[in-house]
């Protein structure tokens, strides 16, 4: 049992569309309490939190007025600006005021001074590994952000051993002072059948009957255009009938917009925008294949999404995607149109090579949970803790 009293998350992120962080930040929050129910964790947010957002036993906390934007990599200076008073002027004010033992930073940015020791996550190094990925704004924004956050904090995790990887290299703290625990994959992803469920997504939707999935932002690092060169041959053998793609249009996806009217398939190509969760598990099992051929992921989420809903998965041979699909996935260099184009063809055509790769699919996606990434969280406050004498 940990002899402290209580811990603060930032936990903004659990507002809005849960996207990466917020998934991250509401699944510790959840497991926490579960794990040492001894602790009283604290949301520090900026507005009051919706329905189905407070997982029990955690205690919300509203920290200043409402500033936070809906996308935080195209949403200007202004909100860098909120931001950057609400880490460093009012969260502090908060910590002394609830008494809290420490601070969990959940994405990137730490008070510059802080009344209790502070952890905090780096998801990923993408302003360093993949240069342009962003608006020129974000990308000096994380520039600045992320090796002073490393700097301030007693302790910092990573998603990936990976990402651990390009922090020592790219901003160089102590190794003993960083810590990899990978995401996990709910029991919600799982292989759905269902027929009514089936349906009910077909139609919300507007499905094709076979597909090829994209999930995540439509960005630049996504190497969309590469999907969709690789998939013209097959969607001209009639192998598939469409590229479905699920997630928000970020920095480039006009490029791909674009890249689709230049391979003449824009009308094969289903935007669907952000796919709320309960949907989300049911889209991955009636997909023929997921592709996630990024330029770099901290993670890779969608990988073992998939893996848990029965979907084979290509993905990159870079960044974190080779240790989080192990040996259940097709993986290729970002770009390879020729090479993405056979291992998709390969999943498509090869029954017995798809099923070999689902079954290792399911396996892998077993080896992720939740509650294994809390686990590790809180041996990573035990430690700070320690340390600090509390």
């Amino acid at each position: 049992m940990l002899d402290i009293r209580r811990i603060a998350l930032d936990a903004r992120r659990l507002n809005g569309l849960k996207r990466g962080v917020g998934q991250y930040v509401f699944q510790l929050a959840k497991w926490l309490p579960k794990l040492e129910p001894n602790i009283e964790y604290l949301l520090f947010v900026d507005r009051p939190l919706g329905a189905g957002s407070m997982p029990a036993g955690c205690r919300e906390v509203i920290v200043g007025r409402p500033f936070t934007t809906e996308s935080q990599s195209v949403s200007g200076m202004w909100s860098k600006i909120r931001s950057y008073h609400w880490m460093n002027y009012l969260v502090p004010r908060a910590l002394k005021r609830e008494r809290a033992d420490l601070f969990h930073a959940t994405n990137f940015a730490v008070p510059v001074r802080a009344v209790c020791p502070c952890v905090v996550t780096i998801h990923d190094l993408i302003y360093a590994r993949a240069p342009g990925a962003f608006e020129p704004l974000y990308e000096r924004y994380l520039k600045m952000t992320v090796p002073a956050a490393v700097r301030r904090a007693r302790h910092v995790i990573t998603d990936s051993a990976a990402t651990r990887d390009d922090l020592l290299e790219f901003v160089r703290p102590e190794p003993s002072r960083v810590s990899v625990v990978h995401l996990g994959v709910g029991d919600e992803y799982r292989v759905h059948n269902s027929p009514v469920e089936i349906e009910r997504a077909r139609q919300i939707l507007r499905l094709p009957s076979r597909f090829i999935l994209h999930v995540g932002a439509i960005e630049r690092r996504k190497k969309l255009e590469t999907l969709l060169a690789a998939a013209v041959p097959l969607l001209s053998a009639h192998l598939v009938d469409e590229v479905v793609l699920a997630g928000e249009e970020g920095h480039g996806a006009d490029d791909v917009r674009h890249a689709a009217a230049e391979l003449g398939v824009q009308d094969r190509v289903r935007y669907l925008g952000y796919v709320s969760q309960d949907l989300l598990p049911v889209l991955y099992s009636l997909a023929e294949v997921l592709s996630l051929a990024s330029v770099y992921e901290g993670f890779g989420m969608p990988v073992l999404e998939a893996m848990a809903c029965g979907t084979p998965v290509v993905t990159s041979n870079v960044s974190s995607l080779p240790e989080i699909a192990g040996d259940a996935a097709l993986t290729v260099a970002p770009g390879d149109i020729d090479g993405l184009r056979q291992a998709l063809e390969r999943l498509l055509t090869d029954s017995g090579f798809r099923s070999e790769m689902i079954r290792r699919g399911l396996a892998r996606a077993r080896a992720f949970s939740w509650e294994r990434t809390a686990a590790g969280h809180l041996a990573v406050y035990r430690q700070v803790l320690d340390e600090d004498g509390n």
